[in-house]
């Protein structure tokens, strides 16, 4: 089968950039031919893999979005593939993996957590508007064959905002790189992780980039319910408001600012929960990695890795981020859970296997 990918960039460190890779090599094991359109790569490529990269007239805003979706669509079908799958919103794909979930459900979710003036401003900034254009055409394409969701959730947004059938959409939960976090279940690790970080109270990690969405700011004034506790933020993102805020609460001992790291195992492996009370997020790779690891998951109702935590026993799921009295007591809760549950987490071959079979059960549709 010929198989065409649509990513615009290609980073190696960034999420959406694994996903593809790994699907491109998936994809060339099992012996067919795969096309990937962007517009940069960085990185190593696999080899086999045919690349096609365009040229843009323009290069950010709004202009930029709207040409890049058009000449992706129009480069894949000159390449002749029998199908394609897009991991943006390109009108006219037969396949779309909405992995960043919905664009009009976050605004609608992030509107709750902003002022008057700041909704108001999202139906006039053109990248939003630019957004929710492509988001509804993708949508509502009637080239449109197959949505890869990655929780109900986005399954149920994309619904409710986008009029998506229920019977063009499957859920397919984001897999876990079991080899890469294997040490994070074993005792010898956590001991190590508790000695060389000086962990000696009851540990929360945070773990994640964009801390504003990520509800950093919530986690911070749970803490401030759970006096024997600390929290470990992990991440990239400004963090002087957030050591503002920890200031304010008088927590500076007890909120350490890690940076970004890549130790992800040890870091799984030291504490004794992850909290995560995000305004959005479509399934949150990093709950999922703590879940596989045995590590109790206290998140919010908008997190699409929620439906896989089993409560009372996975952590703790609440239904608002600002929550801070219901957040601390989750946390409280969590902390004191046994770690190393069986947690029913996909594995990155799981997903592979699922993700694939999607593909080809539609090459049957010879594009025009």
């Amino acid at each position: 089968m010929r198989v065409g990918l649509i990513r615009q960039k290609y980073d190696s460190a960034g999420g959406a950039e694994k996903t593809l890779l790994l699907l491109a090599e998936g994809l060339l094991a099992r012996g067919h031919e795969v096309h990937v359109v962007a517009v940069d790569w960085q990185g190593p490529r696999p080899d086999g893999l045919k690349l096609h990269l365009v040229e843009l007239e323009h290069h950010s805003g709004r202009a930029a979005m709207l040409e890049w979706a058009l000449t992706a669509r129009a480069r894949m079908i000159q390449t002749g593939v029998e199908t394609f799958l897009s991991l943006e919103r390109v009108p006219g794909s037969p396949v779309v993996r909405a992995g960043d979930g919905c664009h009009a459900a976050w605004l609608a979710r992030r509107g709750r957590f902003c002022s008057a003036l700041k909704r108001a401003s999202f139906r006039f900034n053109p990248k939003h508007r630019a957004f929710l254009e492509l988001e509804r055409r993708t949508f509502a394409s009637a080239a449109l064959e197959l949505v890869i969701a990655n929780s109900r959730m986005v399954a149920d947004e994309l619904g409710q905002y986008c009029g998506v059938a229920k019977s063009k959409i499957t859920v397919i939960y984001n897999g876990v790189d079991e080899a890469r976090l294997a040490a994070a279940r074993l005792a010898a690790t956590r001991d190590r992780a508790r000695d060389e970080l000086a962990l000696t109270r009851p540990t929360l990690l945070f773990l994640g980039s964009g801390f504003q969405r990520k509800g950093l700011a919530f986690a911070i004034e749970a803490l401030a319910l759970l006096p024997e506790a600390e929290l470990l933020v992990v991440g990239k993102d400004r963090v002087g408001a957030f050591k503002r805020q920890a200031g304010r609460l008088g927590l500076e001992r007890r909120v350490r600012f890690m940076g970004q790291r890549k130790d992800v195992d040890m870091l799984l492996a030291g504490a004794d929960a992850m909290v995560l009370p995000t305004i959005y997020d479509p399934c949150a790779n990093a709950c999922l990695e703590a879940l596989w690891a045995g590590l109790p998951v206290v998140t919010t109702t908008a997190n699409g890795a929620a439906e896989l935590i089993d409560p009372g026993l996975g952590g703790g799921i609440v239904q608002r981020p600002d929550d801070a009295r219901a957040l601390a007591e989750a946390c409280r809760r969590a902390l004191g859970l046994e770690r190393g549950f069986a947690a029913r987490v996909p594995s990155q071959d799981q997903w592979l296997s699922q993700t694939i079979a999607a593909l080809e059960g539609r090459a049957e549709r010879i594009l025009p």
